[in-house]
């Protein structure tokens, strides 16, 4: 994400998820909000990426899906799509983070 608002609280999700795991009623709230600042930074390829996520966290209460290869938790699998989220500036990053957002919008 470009401002450094959004990525302090992606950041902050990704250090809950590593200190207490996933915790969807803590986690929505925050993805919320960066996702409205996805919005402000006309990124449409973020604001369907966090909408997605959170909307999957509500409805599973988990990310227990598997989005990248070689990732085993979904605690792991949540942080490491953050991270993407987070770095999304990159060109293979956003590709991946593509890739991501279909697989998830094709679970919901």
């Amino acid at each position: 994400m470009r401002t450094q608002e959004a990525n302090n609280i992606l950041n902050q999700v990704i250090d809950s998820v590593e200190k207490n795991g996933i915790k969807a009623d803590k986690i929505i709230p925050q993805l919320q909000k960066a996702r409205e600042i996805a919005l402000q930074e006309q990124d449409p390829l973020l604001t369907r990426a966090l909408r997605l996520a959170w909307q999957h966290l509500e409805a599973n209460d988990a990310f227990d899906i598997d989005l990248a290869e070689d990732i085993e938790t979904p605690e792991e699998n949540f942080t490491y799509f953050l991270q993407l989220c987070v770095r999304c500036e990159n060109t293979l990053n956003r590709d991946e983070l593509r890739e991501m957002t279909n697989n998830l919008q094709q679970l919901a």
